[in-house]
């Protein structure tokens, strides 16, 4: 994978100048590689932090990625949103969460998000039907979701395919725009400004991307989604990187901060993830977007981060 970068941004380190290495869970990092990796693995007799610690280090090289362009640092977060649906269109559940088309594909791929939304497509597979329009955006946004049924029955829907247009931030235009503070915003700050009109809302039509879903099975063995790469997220062991820079199931370590939910301050974020999401809006060396599980403090993350990757030896 260092083939791809620049050689003047790869500093080879070694394990013990990796701070907090030796602290972390080295056995969940592990299977989270695993989760993503060829069966190989799986005969493999790793059962404990120690022996997962000399796998990781018997096996890559680390490398620590230097700046040296001054290339924008950001490290947000994503999850997987619970939101009340129904099997059937009713008046209050009316927005349709819809399938990759069937049939006429290209036409389909073709229509913006506000041609897709102004009416009910019904050449569309609906999967199910959602109350509030601004959840729902925001499980686009988050590329999977759990759909709480009136009758009791939670299942899952993961990303299947998108149209053809590229991913517009809402939140760089409206802090572009002064409507919201830079050093404010967040996933439950958009949430709060569309939330303020009813005019706000139709500011999601800028992001003319547009995901369609397929069911993912929710059982034991599968308690986290399937991400855009087929691989099932470990929660804070699993990032989204850009896959034209990094390879899939690279692990990286990641030193950063993030936030403590409901009291506003942060803690040291430093652990090894693994590279196995992707996503349009992670664009670059120094972008990444950690998997919090179901957790919605994913929404307040966005801090800045050094990374070290590692080498396949």
């Amino acid at each position: 994978m260092i083939d791809k970068m620049n050689r003047e941004q790869l500093q080879k380190i070694s394990f013990e100048d990796i701070k907090g290495w030796a602290d972390d869970n080295h056995l969940d990092a592990f299977n989270a590689l695993k989760r993503g990796s060829s069966s190989s693995l799986l005969d493999l007799k790793i059962s404990n932090r120690n022996s997962a610690r000399k796998y990781f280090e018997k096996n890559y090289q680390p490398y620590k990625i230097l700046n040296k362009f001054n290339e924008e640092t950001l490290y947000t977060g994503y999850f997987e949103p619970i939101l009340h649906a129904s099997a059937s269109k009713t008046e209050i559940y009316n927005k349709p969460l819809y399938g990759f088309p069937k049939k006429n594909v290209k036409k389909f791929l073709e229509l913006t998000r506000k041609e897709i939304e102004e009416d009910v497509l019904w050449d569309l597979p609906i999967l199910a039907w959602i109350s509030n329009t601004i959840d729902l955006y925001f499980m686009h946004i988050q590329g999977s979701g759990t759909l709480k049924f009136e009758n009791g029955i939670e299942r899952r829907f993961v990303f299947d395919g998108k149209n053809n247009y590229e991913y517009t931030s809402v939140g760089k235009y409206l802090t572009d725009n002064k409507f919201i503070n830079k050093n404010q915003i967040s996933m439950q700050s958009i949430k709060k400004w569309m939330h303020s009109h009813p005019e706000n809302i139709a500011i999601k039509y800028i992001n003319k991307s547009f995901i369609f879903f397929k069911e993912d099975v929710i059982n034991e063995s599968n308690r986290s989604p399937l991400g855009q790469l087929g691989i099932r997220l470990t929660p804070l062991r699993s990032l989204a990187v850009d896959m034209s820079i990094y390879d899939i199931n690279t692990p990286i370590w990641i030193n950063t901060i993030i936030p403590i939910k409901g009291l506003g301050k942060f803690e040291r974020f430093e652990r090894l993830m693994l590279a196995q999401d992707t996503g349009s809006a992670i664009k670059g060396l120094f972008r990444g977007d950690i998997f919090f599980g179901n957790d919605e403090k994913a929404g307040y993350m966005k801090s800045r981060g050094d990374i070290i990757i590692f080498n396949k030896l």
